[in-house]
């Protein structure tokens, strides 16, 4: 049974047991810094120098969605076991270890397959790690907590950001991608002490829900019986589509169009991770603190500004802006949505945040896709007016599906849309 002490750390008080997992949580962050800045800021461009097609661009953008339309069958089967750890601990082991194929053979083909079937392992994790976090940290602490952790990595993530891309440019992509396979293997390996309370199945789930099968109907059940989970839902959908059909355009004309060195790209990517940084910080304060509405308006409203800044102006000056931008957007939806969804329907995080990701998968492989095999006859600025279009629709959506009820406060626990 766990201790009823009680610690005083970063002006907040907890247990033993979540100081411990916040410390644990940081170690593995910062370890798995050099994998995250491989793989998601260098891993494109590397394949691109090595020859991909404009194809096969829009094959490792949409990677990361194909793996995520199975995510609430892996969700369901998550709520069942009431042990989410494996399914975050097994799939991250396997899928960093793939890492190591690119390194040893640098063709693109071999990039996009290891990219497809590491994308569909973490199709497994990610609503596991919903259902994890909400073990980790209780309400109280838990939105700093998400933030201090990835302020912590994003500090590393600065610095490695150049020196990845001045390392690539001396030495070849083999090496930056063997080191970040072996971190991020290290990363899951500590990750996997963190101590989890034991909670029975009936507080996991909500009061007549039933778990003994995987069911679409009654998972959008849940979403139609919440009008403010749909308006997310609906929102995040169509400002997350018009980000995915930008994802490979910025690359191309990173690439491809500007002709950036590494080390430009690296400059770009320091830009990305102090506006992940710095929002971290400031969204964990304002989430524990403020209407989380406010914070998730202006993550969908990033995702519109990208790519007008891409589309209309499109110098290397706007490449630094747009990526400080997208890493507002993209700290915002990593830990504001998530939290979102802990308010939205507590107890069932792990379903509602597969029905999530399996929109993104959706919309994440058409959206590449679609923008990919357009980019040889459609002007590249043209796809990314009408991705930024998408984006503003989706921001204005979550505006007036909001406006009702605005004086209602998501920060004291209770579920929105009774």
């Amino acid at each position: 049974m766990e201790t009823k002490a009680r610690l005083q750390k970063f002006g907040m008080q907890m247990t033993p047991r979540v100081w411990y997992n916040a410390k644990i949580d940081v170690g593995a962050s910062l370890l798995f810094s050099l994998f995250n800045v491989v793989l998601n800021q260098f891993y494109m461009p590397f394949a691109i120098q090595q020859g991909a097609t404009n194809f096969q661009v829009g094959l490792l953008s949409a990677a990361p969605a194909i793996g995520l339309i199975f995510s609430p069958l892996w969700a369901n089967w998550i709520e069942k076991s009431n042990n989410p750890k494996p399914f975050v601990v097994i799939p991250n082991l396997i899928g960093r270890l793939l890492l190591l194929l690119p390194a040893l053979f640098a063709h693109p083909s071999v990039f996009v397959a290891t990219a497809l079937v590491f994308q569909i392992l973490m199709g497994i994790q990610a609503p596991a790690y919903a259902a994890l976090v909400s073990r980790m940290y209780p309400p109280d602490v838990r939105g700093r907590l998400m933030g201090y952790v990835r302020v912590a990595m994003g500090a590393i993530m600065i610095p490695l950001a150049y020196l990845v891309g001045k390392w690539a440019d001396t030495s070849g992509t083999a090496w930056p991608l063997v080191c970040a396979a072996a971190a991020g293997t290290l990363s899951i390996l500590l990750f996997q002490t963190l101590r989890l309370p034991k909670v029975p199945l009936k507080k996991l789930v909500a009061p007549g829900a039933s778990v003994t099968r995987f069911s679409l109907r009654d998972q959008w059940k849940l979403v139609s019986g919440n009008k403010k989970l749909a308006v997310l839902l609906a929102a995040t959908s169509l400002a997350g589509f018009g980000n995915m059909l930008s994802i490979p355009l910025y690359q191309i004309i990173q690439v491809q169009v500007l002709e950036l060195s590494n080390v430009q790209i690296g400059y770009a990517r320091v830009a990305y991770f102090i506006g992940l940084l710095v929002t971290y910080f400031i969204a964990g304060w304002m989430i524990d603190r403020f209407d989380i509405r406010y914070t998730i308006l202006g993550g969908i409203a990033a995702y519109a500004i990208v790519p007008m800044l891409y589309g209309l102006i499109g110098t290397y000056p706007a490449v630094i802006l747009g990526n400080g931008i997208q890493g507002i957007g993209e700290a915002i939806w990593d830990i504001g949505i998530l939290s979102y969804i802990f308010r939205l329907a507590p107890g069932r995080e792990a379903v509602v945040f597969g029905i999530h990701l399996m929109l993104f998968g959706v919309r994440g492989t058409i959206g590449p896709l679609l923008s990919a095999g357009f980019s040889d006859s459609v002007p590249l600025s043209t796809l990314l007016i009408g991705a930024a279009i998408f984006g503003w629709v989706g921001t204005l959506l979550f505006v007036i599906g909001n406006r009702k009820r605005a004086g209602t406060r998501l920060s004291n626990g209770t579920t929105l849309g009774e």
